[in-house]
């Protein structure tokens, strides 16, 4: 739950493309200008999954997921696996290049 100016969550909906109307469910609680907000309901407007997030997607289905790389490369003496960066950077490319995880224009 998170609390927040109406105005915040106005803008949150249209930075990530969803209409402010349809994320009234996920609204808990009203206290005058603010509001107490259900982060999980399904309605809350969500980030728009990004080129790293399909990829660890797709990788954490055929069963290669981030916890297994980790112990390899703690195996191998690597602190980090760098999973985290990779999928920030392919989100980024993926966004600034070919436009996916760019959330719809709403007008």
């Amino acid at each position: 739950m998170i609390r927040c100016h109406k105005e915040h969550l106005r803008r949150r909906c249209h930075e990530r493309g969803a209409d402010p109307d349809s994320v009234v469910d996920c609204i808990v609680e009203t206290q005058g200008d603010y509001l107490i907000v259900d982060e999980s309901h399904p309605k809350y407007p969500k980030n728009p999954r990004g080129l790293g997030d399909m990829v660890a997607s797709t990788l954490d289905s055929v069963g290669i997921t981030k916890d297994r790389v980790q112990a390899v490369a703690s195996a191998m003496g690597i602190s980090d696996c760098g999973c985290a960066k990779r999928q920030e950077f392919l989100n980024r490319v993926g966004r600034e290049w070919l436009g996916v995880g760019k959330p719809p224009v709403v007008d």
